[in-house]
């Protein structure tokens, strides 16, 4: 598809970022990660997963890029609608 046809939004973030082992995992139907003792991170893990599915239904992508320490940077991928 040519990128004329498609739109991207990315949302960044400078928070605390995700660890390399958990990213192949975070879009995982209740997975979350262990954040024992912090109210801000409470969940059950579905999310990322319902977000990512929605997305995909509608022929787009969701992806993600993260380093521990700078932030994360998700990006949604939708193809225009005429």
């Amino acid at each position: 598809m040519l990128e004329r046809e498609m739109i991207r939004v990315a949302v960044e973030d400078q928070g605390i970022g995700i660890a390399r082992k958990s990213l192949p995992r975070i879009f995982d139907r209740f997975y979350h990660l262990d954040r024992s003792g912090d109210e801000l991170f409470n969940g059950i893990g579905l999310g990322l997963a319902i977000t990512r599915q929605v997305i995909e239904q509608h022929h787009g992508s969701l992806d993600v890029v993260s380093e521990p320490g700078k932030g994360s940077i998700f990006t949604i991928t939708l193809k225009k609608w005429n």
